[in-house]
């Protein structure tokens, strides 16, 4: 820590140079109210939290177990008409799926629904699109919503024997966790509507996804990005609302009690 006069005689104190600071450790498990991706944490009387001045993310693990197909993301229905069958669905429960998983449940209801027109469903070895392959009678219009558009649908096609999707199957799931706290940052806690649809989103704290379906993202805070400051008036912060979003803004509700997510923050106080 480092004191100067200033001209003036003032006592001149900058951010970076406050060395006081205790740390605060948050679980979705041990919070005081909510659920385990929207919660109130409470740290008790510790006149140390009545003049925070900044915080720093110093450390955060967070289960990657996000769906790729939900109701919730928009995209757990495909559908299609057959120029003989008629208007046809198929729904798939939430969850997280391989490409192969959706090719074989399209390729075996499909074919039920078309009989004794029959499918073939694939992943071109080469450019890794899905194929539609249809023998017989039957020819399909498939639509650019939901999970058609994920698996590569960005515009409907048909009707047609014959079909690759136009685009690649994007089915990585989520790949941004989003800390909110309004205690924290009012103003870097951002969801930007237009009618029902988020079309931008912003954290306290972003941390990037960058490990496989059901592993821990761990992630180490960067001191120099990852921290709020409040200034010299500070704030209090014996309790905070912390808010657990991914991709889109979505509140990540797949987060239960049988995973936990922990943030360590290194909080600096006057």
């Amino acid at each position: 820590m480092s004191e100067g006069n200033s001209f003036g005689g003032q006592l001149v104190r900058q951010h970076d140079d406050n060395d006081r600071y205790t740390f605060l450790r948050i679980s979705s498990k041990e919070r005081t109210s909510g659920n385990p991706y929207d919660f109130d944490a409470r740290f008790g009387n510790d006149i140390k939290l009545d003049n925070i001045t900044e915080i720093h993310l110093m450390q955060a693990s967070i289960p990657n177990i996000g769906n790729n197909v939900s109701a919730d993301i928009g995209n757990n229905v495909f559908t299609y008409t057959g120029t003989v069958s008629g208007p046809q669905q198929v729904v798939f429960t939430d969850a997280f799926y391989t490409t192969t998983q959706i090719i074989n449940r399209l390729e075996s209801e499909i074919n039920l629904a078309i009989a004794p027109s029959t499918i073939s469903v694939a992943q071109n070895a080469t450019t890794g699109k899905i194929t539609f392959t249809v023998t017989g009678a039957e020819t399909i219009t498939y639509s650019n919503t939901g999970l058609n558009f994920t698996l590569g649908f960005t515009e409907s096609i048909g009707p047609i024997g014959a079909v690759s999707a136009q685009a690649l199957p994007t089915l990585n799931g989520s790949t941004l966790f989003y800390i909110h706290s309004t205690n924290m940052s009012n103003n870097n806690t951002l969801l930007l509507s237009a009618g029902s649809n988020i079309e931008d989103v912003n954290g306290a704290f972003t941390i990037p996804i960058s490990v496989p379906f059901g592993v821990y993202q761990n992630y180490t805070g960067n001191e120099n990005l990852d921290r709020i400051v409040f200034g010299k008036t500070g704030r209090s912060l014996r309790s905070m609302r912390i808010t657990l979003r991914t991709n889109g803004g979505r509140l990540f509700t797949e987060l239960t009690d049988n995973f936990e997510m922990v943030l360590v923050l290194k909080v600096m106080y006057n």
